[in-house]
């Protein structure tokens, strides 16, 4: 199968890629669909110079406002993607060229621990240890003993949601189109937003949008009902 390293949100022919050789089974398996979701939903831009106002987004129950200061564009759900899924994408100019990245927004609720989502982007919470771990959903002992050592995750806040972020860098494959992948999932009482997305060409040092990823993520403030968060999840 051939591998593309695609800009924005068009995604979907890397993480086709992912499935075979990454181990990471359900993380990838789901990454297609979203990405697709993002790819074809309509998008809304704004002019360059408008104020870094936040921006209301809905995925199925979780509403939640950004700040993009990157004026990048919103997908909001469709039709095409059954109202799933949403994104965020942008293009920014970094080092005298422009770089683009994108990652999705998948909506999860009503779930009595965060580990029956986080699992799925790569994240386990250790109430022991109060930490994240990355956690490889489908793999064999061998792949995961090789992804151990290309795999990080950190703890991720926003506003009022807290989670994390992992990444993760492809070993095989030809070396100039190895990129890093980027999941995160961001926690609010009863809600959840997760997603996915590549963050870095690897052979390109300047190619780097995890800064700007996490720039857009932390600015994240849930806008649920108390109604809707009446009942808290752990941790």
């Amino acid at each position: 199968m051939n591998t593309y390293f695609l800009t924005g949100t068009a995604l979907c022919g890397i993480f086709l890629k992912a499935i075979n050789l990454d181990g990471i089974k359900m993380i990838r398996k789901f990454a297609i669909c979203a990405f697709l979701a993002v790819a074809i939903a309509p998008c809304t831009a704004r002019p360059r110079d408008m104020h870094h106002s936040a921006l209301r987004v809905q995925v199925q129950s979780c509403n939640f406002l950004l700040t993009d200061a990157l004026h990048g564009s919103i997908s909001k759900p469709s039709q095409e993607n059954n109202f799933e899924s949403g994104g965020y994408s942008a293009t920014i100019r970094v080092f005298g060229s422009e770089k683009s990245f994108g990652f999705n927004f998948l909506c999860h609720s009503k779930f009595k621990n965060v580990n029956e989502i986080s699992e799925d982007y790569g994240g386990h919470f250790e109430p022991v240890t109060n930490k994240w771990v990355p956690f490889f959903p489908g793999a064999s002992a061998d792949e995961i003993s090789r992804l151990r050592k290309v795999t990080k995750i950190f703890s991720l806040d926003s506003k009022n949601g807290h989670g994390f972020y992992m990444i993760q860098d492809e070993t095989v494959g030809e070396p100039d189109r190895r990129v890093r992948h980027f999941s995160y999932c961001l926690f609010h009482e009863t809600k959840a937003i997760c997603g996915l997305g590549d963050v870095r060409r690897l052979a390109d040092a300047k190619s780097d949008m995890l800064p700007y990823a996490l720039r857009i993520l932390k600015s994240v403030e849930f806008t649920d009902t108390p109604a809707e968060t009446s009942k808290s999840a752990n941790p």
